[in-house]
């Protein structure tokens, strides 16, 4: 099998298979902006189907990834990168003709507010985080820093189903700022929802 990289507008996906029961899981989806793309290769019972509001937009074969004690094996694991578009609003997992697991496209809501307290007497070394809102479904947050001696974001959390976390300061010695930003997921798609920095 071969892949090459491409850039653009892609999910990764990985999950699981069972192609004796018919079963799978579709376990991790995140958009990202250059994709591992397979070649089209031969047409398999394993594939992935993405739909929208017009209808097909892909179908393309999972290459399978199996235990190599069993190459031929009904079950195993698999990871692929497939095309988003703006209207793509679900993946399936097809075993022939049966869906089995799907992944929706988060629900289109406001981003609610999120305040970034600065270090409070009690716990100095600490940056709060806080959202009023409750966990929206398909919906997830990231949070990352970025101290003034770096130009490289640092992932503090990830999967939040609402953004709620802690800066711990005492993870860049030397810092005097510190940036921090929330990300808002969608699995087919990536919102900067807050980007504030604090200075100590």
């Amino acid at each position: 099998m071969k892949k090459t990289l491409e850039e653009g507008k892609f999910a990764h996906i990985v999950g699981t298979f069972d192609l004796h029961n018919a079963t799978g899981t579709i376990d991790y989806v995140t958009p990202v902006a250059v994709g591992a793309v397979s070649s089209a290769g031969t047409p398999t019972k394993l594939r992935l189907v993405g739909e929208g509001m017009a209808g097909e937009e892909f179908d393309m074969p999972v290459h399978p990834q199996r235990n190599s004690c069993a190459p031929d094996g009904e079950t195993g694991t698999f990871e692929e990168y497939v095309p988003v578009t703006p209207g793509l609003t679900v993946v399936k997992l097809m075993v022939g003709d049966t869906v089995a697991a799907e992944y929706r496209r988060g629900d289109d809501v406001p981003s609610p507010p999120i305040a970034l307290a600065g270090a409070s007497p009690d716990k100095p070394y600490k940056l709060l985080l806080q959202a009023a809102a409750q966990p929206t479904s398909g919906v997830t947050y990231s949070v990352q820093a970025r101290p003034d001696t770096s130009s490289s974001w640092m992932t503090l959390a990830v999967g939040l189903e609402v953004a709620n976390s802690e800066v711990n300061v005492n993870q860049f010695p030397g810092a005097k700022e510190i940036e921090v930003r929330v990300l808002r997921t969608d699995g087919f798609s990536e919102t900067e929802v807050l980007r504030q920095t604090k200075t100590f």
